[in-house]
């Protein structure tokens, strides 16, 4: 006799490329547990386009805009609209809810809905933002405004899931790949999007030294007058019947019939990036902007990204920037000798890019190839550029993180940094000492605090001078933050699972608080040995004080 299948309801309310991930996460976490029913919630105007994927992956989809909750522009209507919109959700009866998406209306979302067990951020009785299980915290305090996550949100997706292996696509023999070269020169934000003449460049040298091989522009209806200022530009004149616009029948579906037997494809980071993973289709990508290309890099190992070494980069969604300095640092010729690389069926490796691209197009970028490992998707670098110290710190991140929250061990070789970085990394060796210190403190003031409570008449003055204390490291924390930023992974995940503890008195809090403040002692001690070893080479140590608590 059959078991009656796990019914779980995921929560995805942003846009396509989200929903994609979403997707490939979902379809890892069935591959292990096939006995689900899955319940896609997301907006119509991100899922609409691309049914015909999820569909094969989620059992039902449930589909709404918040316009249909204002109908009759009525905030009573829109009440009843939306008790209504809940009650026939909770017929489903699910067993588990998962939020992945972090927004406001997600959350309360989450909260409205029965189930037995729920994931992600959803609201307390006191309309709070709670957060119970460890990968969700670790997305709400690292993800969201750091530029340090070392996942892919696949990933992180995945592990919030509960995905022990990674599982992916075959290639599918029965699509003949033709001469193709797909281009999607568009995206969301002008600092995300190469210029207009860099795509032309380009495109006139792909179809140059590729003469048999066509170029189709993809991208929305809202692109077409772009689409087509690129075809008309005089150097394409001579290649115009090359040249294929199809913004004019920009559906999602199509382009990805058109991506299943395409050659190669060349963009930025966008939707369409993810529909060529799905396809399993050779891709370059151009990140740009504010792209975190750790976490967005599309989920498939046939990628190689481009990333600026700029300073400032990446830069944050809401920062204004009219220079856009990061787009100057990627040559239309370094990205056409590695399509061509990728075309003739080489690897593209470090010798091939320092044999066919001088030096001076490659010291301004970051070259990454993509591959699975135990883990996951990583981003490897193909240019064996010194790293700088934010690097550094994804890498130390990767092991911390996955060794506390999976208990998987990764092997980590020591990165290659310059002087310079190592001088940097030196000065965060006194940070990660006063976390330690911070935090072994907090572990002594909780230790004070449980004692107390479990005296035969608690004194609350005593129990207040402590919690009193305990603030003050949280403060200190903050200051720490201030003048380490980079260890801001440890404090706001630190902080943020503290924030989460749940307990019904002042006894079982400071028992979980305990727990919590002696794992931020560990985790800042492990960061603590790994830029001892980092700067070995170059620095003499100062005497470190006792790292565990």
């Amino acid at each position: 006799m059959n078991e009656k299948p796990l019914k779980i309801a995921l929560i995805q309310l942003t846009r396509i490329g989200d929903l994609v991930q979403t997707m490939q996460a979902a379809r890892q976490f069935r591959g292990e547990n096939p006995n689900i029913e899955l319940t896609l919630i997301a907006r119509k105007k991100f899922a609409g386009g691309i049914t015909f994927l999820l569909e094969t992956v989620f059992d039902h989809i449930v589909m709404f805009d918040t316009k249909d909750f204002f109908a009759k522009k009525s905030l009573k209507d829109a009440q009843v609209t939306l008790g209504n919109f809940v009650y026939d959700l909770n017929k489903n009866e699910f067993d588990v809810c998962v939020n992945l998406s972090y927004t406001k209306s997600a959350s309360y979302l989450n909260s409205l809905i029965n189930c037995q067990l729920r994931l992600g951020p959803y609201r307390n009785e006191a309309a709070e933002i709670s957060i119970n299980d460890n990968w969700s915290q670790y997305i709400f305090s690292n993800v969201l405004d750091h530029n340090l996550t070392p996942f892919n949100l696949v990933d992180l997706y995945r592990f919030v899931l509960g995905c022990q292996d990674v599982h992916t696509l075959n290639d599918d023999a029965s699509y003949v790949r033709q001469k193709h070269i797909v281009v999607h020169p568009f995206a969301s934000q002008k600092k995300k999007r190469w210029g207009f003449s860099k795509w032309s460049e380009l495109i006139y040298k792909l179809l140059k030294d590729h003469p048999e091989h066509e170029v189709h522009i993809v991208g929305g209806t809202e692109d077409q007058t772009e689409a087509k200022r690129i075809i008309e530009s005089p150097a394409l004149s001579i290649y115009t019947e090359r040249i294929f616009n199809r913004t004019q029948d920009a559906s999602l579906a199509k382009t990805y019939e058109l991506l299943l037997t395409t050659e190669l494809f060349i963009g930025h980071d966008s939707v369409v990036s993810h529909l060529a993973a799905e396809t399993l289709t050779s891709s370059i990508v151009l990140s740009l902007g504010s792209v975190k290309p750790f976490e967005t890099n599309a989920y498939s190992n046939k990628v190689i990204n481009i990333v600026p070494r700029n300073g400032c980069y990446p830069c944050k969604t809401t920062e204004r920037c009219e220079t856009l300095p990061c787009h100057s640092s990627i040559n239309h010729q370094l990205v056409a000798q590695i399509a061509h690389g990728v075309l003739g069926g080489q690897e593209i490796t470090e010798k091939y890019l320092k044999t066919n691209i001088n030096s001076f197009q490659l010291d301004s970028v970051d070259i990454y190839g993509s591959i699975y490992n135990s883990h996951g998707l990583d981003l490897l670098p193909i240019t064996q550029n010194y790293k700088n110290i934010e690097n550094v710190f994804k890498d130390f991140y990767k092991v911390v993180f996955q060794c506390f929250l999976r208990d998987h061990d990764l092997n980590c070789s020591i990165p290659e940094i310059s002087r310079e970085t190592a001088a940097k990394l030196n000065h965060y060796r006194d940070g990660a000492q006063y976390l330690i210190e911070i935090y072994n403190f907090g572990v002594k003031f909780s230790n004070k605090i449980i004692t107390e409570c479990e005296q035969p008449e608690p004194n609350i003055n005593t129990i207040n001078g402590f919690i009193s204390k305990i603030t003050e490291l949280d403060q200190m924390a903050s200051i720490t933050r201030k003048s380490y930023p980079l260890l801001s992974g440890i404090i706001d995940y630190v902080y943020t699972h503290k924030a989460n503890v749940v307990g019904e008195n002042i006894h079982a809090i400071c028992k979980d608080n305990l727990v919590t403040f002696y794992d931020g002692a560990n985790l800042s001690a492990v960061m603590l040995e790994f830029i001892d070893k980092a700067i070995a080479p170059y620095i003499a140590q100062k005497p470190t004080m006792d790292k565990e608590v």
